[in-house]
């Protein structure tokens, strides 16, 4: 087969899990890749073992550039795409050596714009059982997303088409969520996607990457990005904005339960929070998004902000 895959890979300070991810993508089955790895400022050693593999291997391209953050470096990788098809890898990460033959053989086959795959964490065995796959139009696509249950807003377990990403861009200044603002601007332009559980992605649970550092105005981003996702819902969407309510007010909940945990005190950001789960708590119930003792914390919470102590009470809940 002809086409040609883009591989985009940021690179930042991953130095101990650097080779693993490289060697699970120029190890790939297929073999038409162009990959492109921008190294943002790293400090250890994953700028020299980048080069190593570009200069062994004649299908990878490596750029160097004074550290400016995740959006920006991403959006200078978009700029690099030669391929017909396109697929985000983060460095701490790995694939199956067959991720790309397969998600290939599905886009080809179908008319879809999009091919979605499952993940597993760590070293977790792979099922080997038999793969079960949807096909979803636009619309529904867009409700499924906004649900945030079975598809969400992750970039490295979705094949893309090149031609939905042209013109797209991360969104400076997000530094949490930027990848679900970025998945839901690129699904305004598909026209079905292949949803499947076959499992291809490895997820290091990386404590030193943002979504596992402690709390703080970072994270906070990602009220910001949902605030946008509302905003186009209610002008483009509208026979859903209740859904995409109820999940603004769930992910408001998990800010709120995460900076708890982390002791984190209450400001004008987390009373932000609360008004957003206080308004939206009966589109919450009516939405079947949350179970009963969710709706409860979400309740609890928004009224009574706790330093770790409601959070540990939605521990114990839910154990």
């Amino acid at each position: 087969m002809n086409k040609i895959v883009s591989i985009l890979i940021p690179v930042y300070n991953v130095e101990p899990y650097l080779r693993q991810c490289l060697d699970s993508i120029v190890n790939q089955t297929y073999k038409n890749l162009q990959v492109v790895i921008i190294d943002d400022g790293s400090k250890d050693g994953s700028p020299a073992i980048c080069d190593e593999y570009a200069d062994k291997y004649n299908f990878v391209e490596v750029y160097h550039q004074e550290n400016c953050g995740v959006a920006e470096t991403r959006n200078r990788l978009l700029l690099k795409i030669k391929g017909d098809y396109v697929l985000f890898v983060d460095s701490d990460d790995w694939i199956e050596l067959d991720t790309v033959e397969y998600v290939v053989n599905k886009i080809s086959a179908s008319s879809c714009d999009i091919v979605t795959f499952d993940v597993v964490k760590d070293v977790q065995e792979v099922k080997t059982t038999d793969v079960k796959e949807e096909m979803l139009s636009q619309e529904n696509v867009i409700k499924e997303f906004l649900r945030h249950v079975s598809f969400n807003g992750s970039l490295w377990n979705k094949f893309f088409k090149s031609n939905v990403l042209k013109k797209k861009r991360f969104e400076m200044g997000i530094s949490y969520g930027e990848d679900a603002l970025m998945t839901w601007n690129v699904l305004q332009e598909v026209k079905n996607v292949l949803v499947t559980d076959k499992q291809l992605y490895h997820y290091r649970m990386n404590e030193t990457s943002i979504s596992h550092q402690t709390y703080g105005e970072k994270k906070m981003s990602g009220h910001k990005v949902w605030t946008k996702i509302v905003a186009d819902t209610i002008c483009l969407w509208p026979q859903y904005i209740d859904i995409a309510r109820a999940r603004f007010a769930l992910e408001d909940m998990w800010q709120l339960y995460f900076a708890s945990l982390s002791g984190y005190k209450f400001d004008e950001n987390i009373h932000i929070f609360q008004i957003n789960i206080r308004r939206n708590i009966g589109i919450i119930i009516k939405s079947n998004l949350a179970s009963n003792s969710k709706i409860f914390f979400a309740i609890l919470i928004s009224y009574c902000y706790g330093i770790g102590a409601l959070a540990m009470i939605y521990k114990r809940l839910t154990e």
